[in-house]
Parts: structure tokens; C-alpha cells; sequence
């Protein structure tokens, strides 16, 4: 019974399909020919649904034990539209940043961003996030510091957040951008846990960002060796070696 169900559900459906196919005008190209084509259509964009909504919860919950949007207050309206270029070095760093965005999810590379304080790293880094999570990735934007006192505050043992739970959803952020490395006191504790950080997310082939004002040699001494050779595995070092843009009207950095 429940066979010859299927049989005469799968003739219905079929029959559905020619009425339609012979009802279109000649001039268009049908995406669909056949059931077959059709559900497995609606099964691909079911999985796509499925994973955006893991997305914005795990963005959702992110936000909530950080206790801020995933892009600080002062940056939100940072675009890659209202980056102003003033040389060819500043145009190399947009056109860096645009790509990373067209190529996201095609590599595991992140990126750094070296240069002094006002050159504009935040803004592009936050117009990058801004862009993701408009494309329905999760994405945040927050300084080592604020990452260590988030950490440090799962240790209390009145602490809603689990230590586990804050590492968890930081390896599972589609982009984690951490600004002000190479800032840190350095020590074993801050070191291990950055490395850490950066090991699981490249494992779960997540890319992470970095913003420093740092040499390379000096990130390799600050954060070492290995938190390095995983930041730059497939990723891009941009530098941004021009003057600060602060001070400066209509310009943001």
C-alpha cells in the first residue's frame, strides 16, 4: 500500500512538472526539468537555511557573553565605501580586504594587519565583518584584552559562561578578528591561550585576523613561532605603513 502510494504521489508530481514546463513562455530557461532536479533543489537550500540560522544564533550568542554587538560601537558604520584612499598603498590594503571577503570560505588563511595606531586597520577589518555578517557568517571584532578579561571571568565559580562553552563558540565564529595583539604583557597564560585559539580555529578551518602594530619578527617574539606559522599559512600579511588618518576631518580609522 504504502509502496503504491509513493508510485502514484511520484506520477502526480511528474505530471505537475510537464503542466508547468508546457505552460512557460519559449524564450525562458526553466531551472528545474524534473522532479528529481527539484527536490534536491529544495534539499540544498534547506541545508543552506539549517546552517544560516546556526549561524546568527552562535553570532546571537557570542554577543551576549561579550556583552556588545560584533563590531565595536565606533566602527559599525565602517565600509569599504567610505575608506578614504590617498595612495597606492592604501588602495593594495582595500583591494586586500575586498578580496579576502570575495574569497571567504574558499581558504582557511586569515589575515594581519601591521601598522601604527589611526592607518585604518579597524576600519577595514570591521567593514570586512560588517560585510560577513550581512552575507549571514558569523563574525567579531574584539581586543586581546577584552578576549583575556572574558577568559579570565570563566573562572569564577559564579560565572554563567563556562571556560569551555567562550573557547568553544570563539574556534566556531566564522572570523574572529583580534586587535591589538603584540600589546599584551606576553606572558606564558596570554601566549598559550591565543595559540590555542588559533590552533582549533585553523583545525576547524576558520580563518582569525590579527591587527598589531608590530613587525613580523616582533609578533614571532611576542605571540611565538607557531601562532604565527598558523596565522600566515594560506593567509596575507598586509602592511599599512602610511601616517595616522586621526585628527584628520572626514576621515576614519
Amino acid at each position: 500500500m504504502a509502496y503504491q502510494q509513493g508510485v502514484n504521489m511520484m506520477a502526480s508530481s511528474t505530471d505537475v512538472m510537464a503542466r508547468l514546463l508546457a505552460l512557460k513562455p519559449a524564450h525562458v530557461e526553466p531551472r528545474f526539468t524534473t522532479v528529481e532536479g527539484w527536490k534536491k533543489f529544495q534539499a540544498e537550500e534547506a541545508l543552506k537555511s539549517n546552517q544560516q540560522i546556526t549561524d546568527r544564533n552562535r553570532q546571537a550568542r557570542m554577543e551576549k557573553i561579550i556583552g556588545r554587538s560584533g563590531i565595536q560601537l565606533m566602527h559599525r558604520e565602517c565600509s569599504f565605501s567610505n575608506y578614504r584612499v590617498e595612495c597606492p598603498e592604501q588602495q593594495a590594503a582595500l583591494d586586500a580586504a575586498k578580496g579576502f571577503v570575495t574569497a571567504f570560505g574558499k581558504s582557511h588563511g586569515g589575515f594581519v594587519f601591521s601598522g601604527n595606531c589611526g592607518t585604518g586597520k579597524n576600519h577595514l577589518a570591521s567593514a570586512i565583518a560588517r560585510n560577513l555578517i550581512k552575507r549571514g557568517y558569523s563574525a567579531m571584532v574584539m581586543t586581546v584584552s577584552e578576549l583575556f578579561e572574558n577568559h579570565r571571568a570563566t573562572f569564577s565559580k559564579d560565572s554563567p559562561v563556562k571556560e569551555a562553552d567562550l573557547l568553544r563558540d570563539l574556534c566556531r565564529l566564522d572570523l574572529l578578528v583580534l586587535d591589538e595583539v603584540g600589546l599584551q604583557k606576553g606572558s606564558e597564560y596570554e601566549i598559550n591561550l591565543l595559540t590555542n585559539i588559533v590552533d582549533r580555529r585553523q583545525l576547524q578551518l576558520k580563518p582569525t585576523g590579527m591587527l598589531t602594530n608590530k613587525t613580523y619578527e616582533e609578533m614571532v617574539g611576542m605571540v611565538g613561532e607557531r601562532v604565527m606559522d598558523r596565522q600566515t599559512d594560506s593567509g596575507i600579511w598586509v602592511p599599512f605603513t602610511w601616517a595616522s588618518m586621526r585628527g584628520r576631518k572626514g576621515k576614519n580609522s
